[in-house]
């Protein structure tokens, strides 16, 4: 069986100031909510503390809010990259650079759902609040975060993502380092209008913002 790391492609941006890259493997994929065409491979983002770092101080410059951030709620395994964020985002507010910013990871039930444990509920109610994401390509967790915010009381300021395909939510700016055009061709479809399935085009992996499962 062929290895999808063979077919790995590298994409550039430096719209934002910083010279980027991701990685990403052409194929028929599918996410919990679609088929793709190309897994977007974030893996050494997250983990890289260096690639970790440069991704949070360029997502640091689109926030252009005047509020102080409060916490950062971080899903798709980014807790390196929102801990790097918070740093950033504490020099754009240097009145406020003695109070810390909150750092943290919603528990995800069996639904989807999104918690937070009473002794992490004051870190988000009443707090201005980012929400960070790996991938988005429907809109569907970033809607599941945006609801889990509003239950337990939090202020959406802003949505960063290190890929999206769709530009807002609800009225609610995705800031992003890539987008669709920055990797051409790429698409995402519902299963009953997928082409690949259409012409009976195996499905190759099961994605998701940490990883692949090859079938």
């Amino acid at each position: 069986m062929e290895k999808l790391e063979s077919r790995i492609v590298k994409f550039n941006s430096n719209k934002h100031g910083d010279a980027i890259s991701i990685q990403a493997i052409p194929g028929h994929f599918v996410t919990s909510h679609s088929h793709v065409n190309y897994f977007i491979d974030l893996t050494m983002m997250k983990s890289n503390h260096l690639k970790a770092e440069k991704c949070a101080r360029t997502l640091a410059r689109q926030y252009n809010g005047m509020d102080s951030i409060d916490t950062i709620i971080c899903l798709d395994g980014t807790g390196v990259i929102g801990t790097f964020l918070s740093k950033e985002l504490q020099k754009h507010f240097s009145h406020n650079e003695q109070n810390p910013i909150y750092v943290i990871c919603p528990e995800c039930a069996n639904n989807g759902q999104m918690l937070f444990r009473e002794n992490v509920e004051p870190m988000v109610r009443d707090k201005n609040v980012i929400l960070l994401m790996a991938t988005v390509t429907t809109g569907i967790s970033i809607r599941r975060g945006i609801a889990c915010i509003d239950y337990y009381g939090g202020n959406l300021k802003s949505i960063f993502t290190i890929f999206s395909a769709v530009d807002q939510i609800d009225r609610v700016n995705i800031c992003t380092l890539f987008t669709s055009d920055d990797i051409p061709g790429y698409a995402s479809y519902q299963r009953r209008d997928c082409p690949y399935c259409k012409n009976n085009t195996p499905i190759e992996a099961l994605v998701n913002a940490y990883g692949y499962s090859q079938l």
